[in-house]
């Protein structure tokens, strides 16, 4: 057993409570919960029981998940979650196809976001950020489950909840994707974490029919991508993968629905991997949402999707296969119906790519040096579309457009670029902002010396000292 301290567990004491059980009945329930799932070897007296409510003590995996199932059977079928408990998990949730059940989601979504709400930034993440075949077999079940899953089944208590309700909850989203766009993501990202929190709850507190239950789970969904954005653009990179992890999860659960926010959630993963270094596996992931999203119509993601796919085919020094995909991106933009672009999508617009095919034939300057002239046009003919809300976007812009001066050796230029995305940066809150910053210093470090060029890295270095 895991020892909390001496301090009760009042989360399980007060189920107990509600239960009416004794501390030996609880204990039998729980034998018998564990020998259903073939775990004869687990058989707690009442002794045990007493020590987890009144000495703290936490049972360890999977016992946790026994006693809830067994709370919820002796609360008269109120389904509980180990966190539910004050039972938080001790590691990240499983991503193998027994994570993807409506329920399994809905308790590890609880229990994500309770533990972030009390946790501050200097308590070690409890989640692992996965790479490789890791990362890549946790994403496999959304491409191959066809099955939905039961939904919830309602508390007889419940809310009555219908279309309009879920319509208010996106609408709220969209306000908070507004805020992060505006002033990034370290503002903002608890009060949405508490929304996802709130939201997720729903599903067990609330009455629905089946096309509602389902639109909820997209609205879980959306939720969990600004959140895991929003947790990324703050640094903290594991906990942003589980919540864009979890948020995939949830798409799953809305059926058909949601395709379109699970593609948008891979989409994320990838640009992850990709600030992260990792570009076969953004590679990898937007292969993956391209696979999952096929059937879809033409629009915003696929062509975000095919302009990611482009960027990586750049970054690893294909640039046939990156001179297609922009193509396609282009292509599939130029055939939206507007009418039908989701919140979530509504960032792709031309500025956007224009700004990242530019990016795209930065990193195809790698390895043809000819291409820099292109990518400083197509960065420059996005920027001056670009939405004047849209403030850490612009600060990236300026950002990649003067390293892109850098590289064709205008030093001039590169400093003014630099010095409008510094003015930008003390308008957000965006680690993001700072790391590509660092980038833009490094490449600035290999440039010919100059007076210039020593007086924006010097600026740069300013900015970037801690308060």
């Amino acid at each position: 057993m895991a020892q909390l301290g001496a301090r009760p567990n009042e989360a399980l004491a007060h189920w107990v409570r509600i239960s009416g059980a004794s501390y030996s009945r609880i204990a039998t329930e729980v034998g018998r919960v564990a020998a259903r799932h073939g775990r004869h070897d687990i058989q707690p007296d009442s002794s045990r029981v007493s020590r987890w409510i009144n000495k703290g003590e936490r049972p360890r995996h999977p016992v946790s998940a026994f006693l809830a199932e067994a709370m919820s059977s002796l609360c008269h079928g109120r389904t509980l979650a180990p966190a539910d408990l004050g039972l938080a998990s001790a590691g990240p949730p499983p991503w193998g196809g027994e994570a993807w059940s409506a329920l399994t989601v809905v308790a590890a979504i609880l229990d994500t976001t309770r533990s972030d709400a009390v946790t501050d930034d200097r308590t070690p993440s409890r989640a692992r950020h996965l790479s490789g075949a890791a990362l890549v077999n946790a994403v496999q079940p959304w491409l191959h489950l066809h099955d939905l899953e039961p939904l919830p089944a309602p508390e007889r208590s419940g809310t009555r909840l219908g279309l309009s309700d879920v319509a208010r909850i996106e609408a709220t989203t969209d306000a908070f994707r507004e805020l992060d766009n505006a002033h990034g993501g370290g503002l903002s990202r608890l009060a949405v974490v508490g929304q996802l929190q709130h939201v997720t709850r729903l599903t067990r507190t609330g009455i629905y029919t089946e096309e509602t239950g389902r639109a909820l789970f997209v609205a879980i969904a959306e939720l969990a991508s600004v959140a895991g954005w929003m947790t990324h653009d703050a640094g903290a990179h594991a906990d942003a993968q589980n919540y864009l992890l979890l948020g995939l999860q949830a798409a799953k659960q809305a059926g058909r629905d949601g395709a379109g926010i699970g593609g948008h959630l891979l989409n994320c993963l990838a640009r992850q991997a990709n600030h992260l270094g990792r570009t076969d596996d953004a590679l990898e992931l937007v292969q993956a949402a391209q696979y999952g999203t096929r059937k879809l119509p033409p629009g915003r993601l696929r062509a975000l999707l095919c302009s990611l796919e482009a960027r990586s085919h750049a970054a690893l020094g294909h640039i046939d296969e990156m001179t297609r995909a922009t193509g396609a991106a282009e292509q599939a933009l130029a055939d939206e119906d507007a009418t039908t672009t989701p919140g979530w999508a509504a960032w792709f617009d031309l500025a956007e790519f224009r700004v990242t095919a530019g990016v795209c034939e930065f990193e195809a300057a790698e390895h043809a040096p000819d291409r820099i002239g292109n990518a400083i046009t197509l960065i420059e003919r996005g920027t001056a579309n670009r939405p004047a809300d849209r403030v850490r976007s612009r600060a990236f812009d300026q950002i990649a457009l003067a390293r892109a001066h850098v590289r064709a050796d205008e030093p001039e230029a590169a400093d003014t670029a630099t010095a409008a995305a510094l003015n930008l940066m003390g308008t957000i809150t965006s680690t993001r902002v700072g790391d590509r910053l660092r980038e833009l210093d490094t490449e600035l470090g290999t440039a010919p010396g100059g007076t210039v060029t020593a007086d924006s890295r010097a600026r740069i270095r300013a900015a970037l000292q801690p308060l």
